[in-house]
């Protein structure tokens, strides 16, 4: 019974990521990790309840124009994007992340590369 709920779910959930807009606001949330969309689809329909994707697209607004624009690379990892605004992961991992960081900590690349890897458990490139 639970296996047939999770499925029906998981097409719901993919059913409201289909939208024209939320394509969009997969795309550049997807361009800021460095990864393909349909990574970003996954990781957002495995760790996101049906209220907080169909409300998707108001988030990544109110995160383009409330987020200082001037926050360097935090601003260009989507810090705030991806902790409060659509919360995929815990502030705490992104903050070892930028810790783990000592070559350039002021390259938005570096994070990227191990923020993926917390993601996906991977390096993409």
């Amino acid at each position: 019974m639970t296996e047939v709920y999770e499925r029906d779910l998981y097409e719901m959930k993919y059913a409201i990521l289909k939208s024209p807009y939320h394509k969009k606001v997969i795309t550049a949330c997807a361009d800021l990790l460095e990864i393909p969309p349909m990574k970003m689809r996954r990781l957002l329909i495995e760790n996101l309840d049906m209220m907080m994707l169909e409300s998707l697209g108001a988030r990544f607004d109110s995160w383009m124009n409330q987020v200082d624009q001037n926050e360097g690379v935090r601003r260009e990892i989507g810090y705030d994007l991806f902790t409060r605004f659509i919360p995929v992961i815990s502030q705490t991992d992104l903050d070892k992340s930028l810790r783990e960081v000592t070559d350039n900590p002021d390259d938005p690349e570096n994070v990227r590369v191990i923020l993926r890897r917390l993601l996906f458990g991977e390096i993409s490139s």
